[in-house]
């Protein structure tokens, strides 16, 4: 059964998007859910790279621009974000708006600044909860790792 923290990220999960050593956590993905034009919940996987906490109650995400999260967010705001973290599964609930034009944007990306309404947490005792989704880097890697540090520099940066 999940229990309410309030609207602020527990410490162990805003560390995982402090925009810091992003090669080291390049294998964690998280579930980020919105509401389609038909009502409907839509499932998307953010990487380390496309997140930033922005406080204890704010984070700011970078998105494909075309994307059809992006466009969820762009109608409705509300999005549920879920993972899985030291022993416990988190579900980061609020809503979000498109950042303002202006700043350095990476090219084909839609940025949102999202507010956070409610976490909840969510395990037991008697059964620990030991992944969420990860992935594994292929080819280009480091590449990879390089865009993700330069996407969440950008988004730190931002006004």
């Amino acid at each position: 059964m999940s229990r309410s923290l309030g609207n602020a990220l527990p410490e162990p999960v805003r560390s995982l998007f402090d925009g810091e050593r992003i090669a080291e956590k390049a294998s964690l993905a998280f579930l980020l859910v919105t509401i389609d034009a038909r009502g409907l919940p839509h499932c998307a996987l953010l990487s380390v790279g496309e997140i930033v906490a922005r406080g204890p109650s704010a984070v700011r995400l970078a998105l494909y621009a075309t994307s059809t999260t992006t466009g969820n967010l762009r109608r409705s705001g509300a999005f549920t974000l879920a993972l899985a973290h030291a022993d416990r599964a988190y579900y980061v609930k609020g809503r979000a708006a498109e950042h303002p034009a202006g700043g350095e944007v990476p090219r084909g990306l839609a940025v949102f600044d999202g507010t956070i309404e409610e976490v909840l947490e969510d395990g037991e005792a008697i059964a620990r909860v030991t992944s969420g989704f990860s992935i594994a880097l292929t080819e280009g890697a480091e590449r990879t790792v390089a865009r993700w540090e330069r996407v969440v520099a950008a988004l730190r940066a931002l006004p």
